[in-house]
């Protein structure tokens, strides 16, 4: 059909080709809150959100199109109740359920201990470098980094625009502690990190790693499907995430 829907809980990309190419529609048109930093034992982790990969989209019921302060309200009339909400995830290309219950007991600030970002959902390729190999005696190494495994996605709260952006942002933090968001091929989890830059650690660069760029280098398929609530059944029960939804012009990317 010329004009598709994707509906909560519905599995509507399936691994046919026609499947992969309506959920790339969303990319680069469609808006939601970017997942960031997600405290552990929070009620965010708790319900299976992902950091920089996850995009919450649509919230007991509503479709999250508009950075208008609507899902900070539902977030606060939903506390100590349930909030359901649709997740689309850049990664698999796929929107699942999951249920958030906020509350303030959990032992951490806020709601729900979870940064979120109102933005377009953006292409993951685009802001992936692959690790590569990893220096003995070097930052990469000291911060953890895992030569082939992981996957930077993200630095502080900033969505890299390939190598060269990155290259620069590095540059410039220099002798200081930079956060990094970082997908693991061997965990399929994303996890926050920090590397300190340093052209003096005795190799060269500042991290002390390689890092690769494109097709050969983007995101493994997951081997494990992520968390998802039972399907609902029909149109009635699913709100719909349009492809072809107006949208609010995004924010500054930062």
């Amino acid at each position: 059909p010329a004009h598709l829907t994707f509906l909560m809980g519905l599995g509507l990309s399936t691994e046919a080709d026609e499947g992969e190419d309506v959920m790339r529609e969303v990319i680069g048109n469609e808006y939601g809150f970017r997942v960031h930093h997600i405290e552990p034992n929070s009620p965010g982790q708790q319900a299976g959100l992902q950091s920089i990969l996850d995009y919450i989209v649509v919230a007991n019921g509503k479709r999250l199109d508009k950075d208008d302060g609507t899902f900070v309200r539902m977030i606060q009339d939903c506390k100590d109740g349930e909030l359901r909400i649709c997740v689309f995830n850049t990664h698999t290309l796929r929107t699942r359920e999951t249920i958030l219950r906020p509350n303030d007991g959990w032992g951490g600030n806020g709601l729900l201990g979870v940064t979120i970002r109102f933005d377009v959902a953006q292409p993951v390729d685009k802001h992936t470098l692959r690790v590569l190999d990893v220096y003995q005696a070097s930052p990469a190494l000291a911060a953890g980094l895992d030569a082939h495994n992981d996957y930077v996605l993200c630095v502080g709260d900033r969505l890299f625009d390939g190598p060269d952006e990155f290259g620069e942002i590095v540059q410039y933090n220099c002798n200081r502690p930079v956060r990094l968001f970082v997908y693991s091929a061997r965990t399929e989890e994303v996890r926050e990190l920090t590397i300190s830059p340093d052209r003096s650690w005795g190799g060269e660069g500042c991290l002390g790693c390689g890092v690769g760029a494109g097709y050969l280098h983007s995101l493994p398929r997951r081997r494990v499907v992520m968390q998802q609530l039972p399907a609902v059944t029909s149109v009635e029960q699913a709100p719909a995430f349009d492809t072809h939804a107006e949208v609010a012009p995004a924010g500054p990317a930062g």
